[in-house]
């Protein structure tokens, strides 16, 4: 991180102005998320995994609409990662959306224990509490919020990643309906797109998730599908 990335970020910030265009900027601490912010986004991708964000800056973050998308089954999946554990292959929605080839050479890399650093284990493992904390914070600061997950990382499939995310928000002290509305209306209005989805309503696309139980009582109902419609 340098003034030549501040004076990139800026640039990029005013283009985007330009063109009528949402402005999302992945950041890794306290400082570009200020920077972030400053500079107009209209998103914060992971927030600060490193540090605190100050009280300000999300009472800032939420006088100007500026959405937090924390991806906290990413920095968790990494804390596995590094640490040679495979947990997340053995979820039942990851073993439907993954080939059977593709988990099974996850897993052999995975007990070879080449990608084992604890030091990076540890760092990431301390990230997910700090992420946890801001996310807390940011909600009772009124900060809107979106469901993201970074799928892409090792670990980190598109579709039951979602799923995880969510429960990691409710294990962070997160309602249950505030993590759903984060990862429907809130999503599709981050993306310019709540005239069309993310809501149960006339005119809306019907695309409904039915599952077995409430994940307003338990949020891990929402990885048992019965139909989707």
């Amino acid at each position: 991180y340098n003034r030549m990335d501040l004076l990139l970020l800026r640039a990029v910030a005013g283009e985007a102005r330009a063109q009528n265009l949402p402005l999302a900027v992945e950041t890794g601490d306290a400082r570009d998320v200020a920077d972030a912010v400053d500079a107009g986004a209209g998103s914060i991708e992971h927030g600060s995994w490193r540090d605190s964000i100050p009280d300000a800056v999300l009472e800032k973050m939420a006088r100007r609409g500026v959405y937090l998308v924390p991806s906290l089954a990413s920095c968790e999946a990494a804390s596995q990662y590094f640490a040679g554990k495979a947990d997340a292959l053995d979820n039942s929605l990851v073993e439907q959306a993954v080939s059977a080839t593709f988990l099974k050479s996850m897993r052999d890399f995975t007990a070879s224990g080449k990608a084992v650093d604890a030091g990076k284990a540890g760092l990431f493992a301390k990230g997910l509490e700090q992420s946890r904390d801001n996310l807390l914070r940011a909600w009772k600061a009124g900060v809107p919020l979106a469901l993201g997950s970074d799928s892409g990382n090792p670990l980190v499939f598109p579709g039951p990643s979602l799923h995880r995310e969510l429960q990691l928000w409710v294990q962070a002290g997160i309602p249950a309906a505030v993590a759903l509305q984060a990862a429907t209306a809130n999503a599709a209005a981050l993306l310019r797109a709540g005239d069309r989805i993310g809501a149960i309503r006339k005119g809306m696309d019907a695309d409904l998730l039915l599952v077995d139980g409430n994940p307003l009582q338990n949020i891990a109902a929402t990885e048992r599908i019965s139909l989707v419609v």
